[in-house]
């Protein structure tokens, strides 16, 4: 396609006459805004068939402009905050604005003009009031299926064309009437028919409330009063992100190298992932110049819809925290304009067309890990250590010959957060962009010939810091009948950064049970075959420990041990605390003393790797720090 269009051009702030808004006014359609956002979303995850959106809530709803602005959106999975814009220019590109009309209902999901990754199908519908475009209700939601050459999830498609079906701007509906010939295209190419109409039906009906909501609007103040009031709010959201911005000292702030496990085919080749983050008077730029380049997988990031949001994502979790804020800060276009991205042409995280771009969600983590690490250094009250930062996003498939469909079951696995100051890294949550709720395991014992037989916290040590690292979960789910496994997954070798003395994490692995024996697999897997009883074991990572673990309070390191998040032998070596093993009682001289000797002996630098004095269940790792294997004691 040579006539893709240059990405990642904001379109600025808006052209159309404006007028006044008292402040009583604006503040009601302020709150109505973000009142259709979340209603929409409200409708879109009740209505849906597919635990993916009805039970993880992966999914964005809100209205746009008629240039992709975003007036509001739902507080939905973060990763969508902010990709909706690019897929309405994307198919701008296609449809010209003269040509929509009423009723239109358009779905789109390219890659390369403005959608997050394939399987993110976004549906829209124009908002046309007395004869002029005002803008758009749209939603995006991760669809079982996209007729790919793997079920579900497929890490190492060849090229975007292998990965799924395209719909570039195309009318699902023209003025209300079903196209049929394209309705059976999209749903015979699909292995879950039933679930993936059922699922865009949804959508559909989420984008006609939120137009019809506003509709409602439009009829009460005009729209002159309404569009300008999302304007203001759009200009009020960018100058409270900008004065949160100026208070940081101009510079350029450095993350240390990450790296990704691998592409998903070229095994041990690790990915780098260099991230800068340059302050300069009221704005941020993210410079990843230096990543890793462009992999022949599905491992690789759409630009628009993926990197950019993870950019927005990172800064405003930072800077925009509600509870330290006097009150939140609406989400909306403003926010997007103080942000900047860096991304050489032909790297991971900016591909060449047609490179494959299916996988794209551990890279963005990353980045926005790499994001906070790098602020740390001006804002540490505002960070946390190193997160998981990752998922195993896994897919579940089988075949039913009397449906002639496939059964398929998508799961998001919770890491965790690292420790931040104050408090210690929460556990078994879905972190930073993912944020999805998880799969409760009677969703999958009704509606799957599987079974969770282990869902639980991991048995290996939260990481020692002042305040402690969270930790990840082990879940092991056990196919009943043959089926494939695949998942897209990451931070198998590169644990979660500590902080100020922390300790890091610990990394994820993922093991295939067959019988009474088991096969550590890589974080990627494409298609693997499974027999009946066989069960897919899923380890997620522990996060970074924050601060000097010399400093936490004994009473903590006690309740570490009763809670099992520490041990005796770690509270000694990496605490400093001597702890009775028969009474738990601390004893405080020898404490003192210890604690004293620690200190020297560690001097200010130092950084703790847990893997090195944790028992973990056959497996190898590499230091962040050296690069070099780290052979834990088993």
């Amino acid at each position: 396609m040579a006539d893709l269009p240059e990405v990642g051009i904001n379109p600025g702030k808006p052209t159309r006459k404006r007028v006044k808004v008292d402040p009583i006014t604006l503040r009601v359609l302020g709150g109505a805004f973000d009142a259709i956002a979340q209603e929409m979303a409200g409708v879109l995850f009740r209505m849906s068939y597919s635990s993916i959106i009805r039970e993880s809530e992966d999914l964005g709803a809100g209205l746009f402009d008629a240039d992709g602005r975003e007036l509001c959106e739902s507080e939905s999975t973060p990763m969508h905050i902010g990709s909706l814009p690019w897929y309405i220019r994307g198919f701008l590109h296609r449809i010209d604005k003269s040509d929509l009309k009423e009723d239109d209902v358009i779905i789109h999901n390219h890659p390369y003009l403005g959608a997050s990754h394939t399987p993110d199908i976004a549906v829209a519908v124009p908002i046309i009031w007395k004869g002029e475009l005002l803008g758009f209700a749209a939603v995006t939601a991760h669809v079982l299926d996209v007729g790919g050459s793997y079920p579900g999830i497929n890490a190492d498609a060849f090229d975007m064309y292998a990965e799924s079906k395209i719909y570039n701007g195309l009318k699902w509906y023209e003025e209300g009437v079903l196209n049929e010939d394209l309705d059976r295209m999209v749903f015979d190419n699909v292995r879950t028919e039933t679930m993936n109409r059922g699922d865009m039906e949804a959508m559909k009906a989420a984008c006609i409330l939120g137009r019809d909501r506003f509709y409602r609007l439009l009829e009460k103040y005009g729209a002159d009063t309404c569009m300008s009031a999302a304007y203001d709010w759009m200009d009020y959201s960018e100058k409270r992100l900008r004065d949160e911005i100026k208070k940081l000292p101009d510079g350029v702030y450095t993350s240390p190298t990450a790296w990704l496990d691998d592409d998903g085919r070229n095994r041990d080749v690790r990915l780098r992932v260099e991230t800068k983050v340059i302050v300069k008077g009221d704005h941020v730029t993210i410079d990843l110049t230096g990543s890793n380049a462009e992999v022949p997988t599905g491992y690789n990031v759409p630009f628009e819809g993926s990197l950019l949001v993870a950019a927005y994502f990172a800064i405003r979790t930072i800077l925009l925290d509600q509870d330290r804020l006097d009150e939140p800060v609406p989400q909306n276009d403003g926010i997007f304009r103080c942000v900047d991205v860096i991304a050489p042409k032909g790297t991971i995280f900016n591909p060449n067309f047609p490179r494959a771009c299916f996988s794209r969600f551990n890279q963005c983590q990353r980045v926005v890990d790499n994001t906070i690490v790098a602020l740390s250094k001006v804002v540490p009250d505002l960070v946390t250590a190193g997160n998981s930062a990752a998922i195993h996003f896994c897919s579940y498939a089988g075949f039913i010959p009397e449906k002639g469909e496939y059964w398929l079951y998508l799961e998001v696995n919770e890491g965790s957060y690292g420790g931040r100051k104050g408090r210690d890294g929460m556990d078994s949550v879905d972190c930073l962009m993912a944020n999805t709720r998880n799969n409760p395991i009677e969703e999958l014992d009704m509606r799957f010939p599987m079974r969770t037989e282990r869902y639980e916290l991991r048995d290996e040590p939260a990481a020692p810091g002042q305040w402690r690292g969270g930790v990840g979960i082990v879940r092991v789910n056990r196919f009943l009948e043959p089926g494939a496994y695949s998942c897209e997954g990451d931070r198998h070798r590169d644990p979660p950064r500590g902080i100020f003395g922390g300790y890091d994490g610990l990394p994820a692995m993922v093991r295939h049970h067959q019988g009474r024996s088991f096969t550590e697999i890589p974080a990627k897997v494409t298609g693997l075959m499974c027999e009946a009883g066989d069960a897919i074991e899923l380890i997620e990572p522990n996060g970074g420990g924050y601060g000097n673990p010399l400093k936490r309070d004994p009473k903590l390191v006690v309740e570490d041990i009763l809670d099992d998040f520490t041990t005796i032998e770690l509270a000694r070596d990496a605490y400093g605390v001597v702890v009775d093993p028969k009474t738990l009682a601390v004893d405080q001289a020898k404490t003192k003393r210890l604690r004293a000797q620690l200190q020297k002996k560690r001097g200010r630098n130092f950084q703790g790797e847990l893997l090195s004095l944790v028992k973990l269940p056959h497996r190898m790792a590499v230091s962040p720090h050296t690069g070099k294997a780290v052979a834990a004691k088993r």
